[in-house]
């Protein structure tokens, strides 16, 4: 048995009829026989006669056929004639007719005598019309053609019959295939008739075949190396379908003009470096400003030089030209934004224009990453809550734990603590928003594990309730307080639809914020807010705690006279505590946070504040004139369009219009970019430099989806464009089944099943 890949069908199978073809029907891209006459040659040069058989014959209805004097009578072709003789086809450019049967299917190595009038010349003594079509209508010759014209239009109507049949099979197909954008495996272990699971696609190809009974037929009747279920045939058509949303996104960046490369790479399953590339663009009908992945590819290596190489690589593949990047966004990682061998430089090299920018989702973890470790009140506080996690995944204790919340009626629905990660945003407010909302259901847990026969468990939840102390609770209060205020600038940060000048406005209100919580007032708020869930909890407190033993002089100092305390203070006390952790932590923040999102380094993104229109700089040129410079705007033209503009938005004031960010402001100017040519340009660049990089975080957690522990095999093709159709799904269910197929069958080398 051949496989799918190459062979052919038995002689006496309905699936392939087999014809020889001429060049002339070859380049007709159609059905052809070998019954073709070479006299056709003849009368390829005339443009209103049939080329191929298929054409079928040219029969023009005029309303006023031309007319010849014929002696002295003038005489013309009667439309009638094309009633009586079917064969017959009129040339308006030579006013003559021809035989289509003779000219395509008669051939003088039969025998026959050739009439170049009907078949080469062209009749038109319209004077011995009648005898002369009468005759060539009863001459041998000519029957013959007949009968292999009427042969020919038979096996066409098979093959016409037979590919219509095929391709209500292959949209089968196609259609079980759409499972790819649920992300789920397409295929089984096992995918033999007698298996229990086939797997998604042919379990789907079953189920539609149970309606479709041309689909039934062929996964019956058809050899298994003709029914195009195999693994490969899948990859040809994911990658057809990924090919198409590949080339669509391409025409979107070319209509946009300008883009931005977002770049991160991850590890997935099988060990193997994946580089996600995406790209930035504002789509140009919409005005919309979207993030589309492109594609993953294995790295070569992890050095500057190969990174760029494969990006370059990827770009090339999908038609986009890297001299239209406007912007560039990466990590932080020094092998990606090295200033001297990075690839953020190595593209500059290439293109001037596309200017670095630190993901600014990075840059806010790095911060709170650093006020984690780098305070110590903060890295031991933080650390206990890792160490409640671990102990509380127990199932025993979780078990446990669940029952206290329902006891408790905490919550409205119960909740689980979260990990600590370093790379995952926002995940330190989510475990300690968990570890405050649950915290009498904690202690409660714990007081039960302490009276359980484990010692193991017992002497870890007896370590975890003497950790749990009035301190704890305090710094619990603190930082859920403040990493509550940077929360939401990490979901807002997460957004596609972001531009950098609102990124930069929402770091300067967190700022701006977590400054204000700098007071003596926020101080004793949250530390009443902590003494309230001491009692809740039942955790002593420092007022109730039991009072130290007093002090006494020393007796070698009882003849002297102290005048300053010599006890030593308790490095645990309240009071201390605003001092080393309330203080400390909201100035290393702040400091971080001035110090990660100042643009002062930048000349050319200080003029993307002066875009936004709520700005104090909005339209100030010397806040636009050096991003100008950067993107080859003429000052000139510049300064004549911003007075222009001027009085362009002062009259849409005045009519009603509400201009609130740099996305209303593109809104405005559409109508006028003609006549704003540079202006409209710059307000579209600053939309389309990246904000972050979480584009390519999203499309590494459907890597994980996609390539997982039972699927580590997959191929890097295969990968790639699953994770396309499945990151896009909306692309992918518009695309049009027939368009798949078509490609399918001009791509696939092997014709087992007639498509076209």
């Amino acid at each position: 048995m051949e496989s799918e890949k190459g062979g052919f069908l038995e002689e006496d199978s309905d699936q392939q009829i087999n014809v020889n073809l001429d060049e002339g029907d070859q380049h007709c891209g159609h059905f052809s026989t070998t019954a073709a006459n070479a006299n056709s040659v003849s009368t390829g040069q005339l443009e209103d006669l049939s080329r191929c058989p298929q054409d079928g014959p040219s029969r023009p209805l005029l309303q006023k056929y031309p007319s010849r004097l014929f002696g002295v009578q003038k005489r013309s072709f009667s439309k009638g004639w094309l009633d009586q003789y079917l064969w017959l086809e009129y040339s308006v450019s030579k006013d003559s007719v021809f035989c289509f049967a003779c000219r395509h299917f008669l051939k003088g190595g039969h025998g026959f005598h050739l009439e170049p009038a009907f078949t080469a010349l062209g009749f038109n003594n319209w004077r011995k019309s009648v005898t002369s079509l009468k005759s060539h209508h009863e001459s041998a010759g000519h029957k013959f053609a007949m009968e292999a014209w009427s042969e020919f239009k038979l096996k066409h109507t098979r093959h016409s019959a037979l590919v219509q049949e095929n391709r209500r099979y292959m949209m089968g197909v196609v259609e079980s295939l759409y499972t790819a954008c649920q992300g789920i495996a397409q295929r089984s272990r096992s995918e033999k008739e007698d298996s229990a699971n086939k797997g998604n696609f042919r379990e789907m190809l079953d189920v539609i075949g149970k309606f479709d009974p041309t689909v039934q037929k062929k996964l019956t009747s058809n050899p298994s190396n003709a029914k195009y279920v195999h693994h490969d045939i899948q990859n040809e058509v994911f990658n057809v379908m990924a090919e198409m949303i590949r080339k669509q996104i391409s025409n979107e960046v070319k209509e946009a003009e300008h883009f931005a490369i977002l770049v991160d790479e991850s590890k997935d399953i099988s060990k193997k470096e994946q580089i996600s590339v995406i790209v930035r663009y504002l789509q140009p009908d919409s005005e919309k400003v979207v993030e589309e992945f492109l594609h993953f590819t294995p790295a070569e290596g992890l050095d500057a030089d190969s990174l760029f190489e494969s990006i370059k690589m990827t770009l090339n593949r999908c038609n986009i030209d890297v001299n239209c990047c406007v912007g560039q966004c990466y990590d932080g990682a020094a092998v990606m934004s090295g200033c001297n061998n990075g690839v953020q430089e190595k593209l500059k090299k290439e293109v001037p224009q596309a200017v670095y920018i630190h993901c600014h989702a990075h840059r806010l973890n790095l911060v709170l990453v650093d006020c984690v470790h780098h305070v110590h009140a903060a890295a031991d506080f933080f650390e206990i809550v890792q160490m409640l996690y671990k102990f509380f995944s127990g199932s025993v204790v979780h078990d446990l734990f669940l029952k206290k919340q329902e006891e408790l009626v905490l919550v409205g629905k119960r909740l689980e603590l979260k990990r600590l990660c370093d790379t995952r945003w926002a995940c330190q407010y989510d475990s300690l928003r968990a570890v405050r909302k649950t915290l009498p259901a904690v202690m409660a847990t714990l007081h039960d594990v302490v009276h359980q026969n484990s010692a193991k468990r017992r002497t870890e939840a007896k370590a975890l309730r003497a950790l749990i102390d009035e301190k704890f609770v305090l710094h619990l209060v603190i930082f859920e307080d403040i990493f509550r205020t940077t929360k939401f600038m990490s979901d807002q940060l997460q957004s596609p639809n972001l531009d950098l000048a609102a990124a930069n406005d929402l770091a300067h209100a967190v700022i701006t914020a977590i400054t204000e919580k700098r007071t003596e007032e926020k101080w004793e708020t949250l530390r009443k807010e902590a003494e309230d869930l001491c009692s809740t909890t039942g955790i002593a407190t420092e007022s109730v705690q039991r009072q130290k033993r007093q002090t006494q002089t020393a007796k070698h100092l009882k003849d002297f006279i102290v005048d300053t305390t010599i006890e030593r203070k308790g490095a645990d006390s309240m009071e201390d505590l605003k001092t080393t952790s309330f203080y400390y932590v909201i100035d290393r923040m702040l400091m971080e946070l001035k110090q990660r999102f100042s643009s002062e380094t930048n000349e050319v993104l200080k003029g993307l504040p002066a875009l936004s229109p709520k700005h104090p700089s909005f339209l100030d040129k010397k806040w636009i004139l050096p991003m100008a410079c950067h993107y080859g705007v003429n000052e000139e033209n510049l300064s004549a369009e911003l007075h222009q503009v001027r009085r362009l938005l002062k009259r849409k004031e005045e009519q009603g219009h509400t201009i609130n960010n740099t996305q209303d402001f593109l809104s405005v100017m559409r109508p006028y970019k003609d006549a704003f040519l540079d202006l409209y340009k710059l307000i579209s660049i600053s939309l389309t430099l990246p904000v972050t990089s979480v584009s390519c975080e999203r499309s590494f957690s459907c890597l994980r989806r996609l390539k997982n522990y039972l699927r580590n095999s997959s191929g890097d093709s295969r990968t790639s464009d699953l994770a396309l159709l499945a990151i896009n799904p909306l692309r992918t269910r518009t695309l049009d089944s027939d368009s798949i197929i078509d490609a399918f069958a001009l791509n696939h080398n092997n014709r087992r099943i007639v498509l076209l």
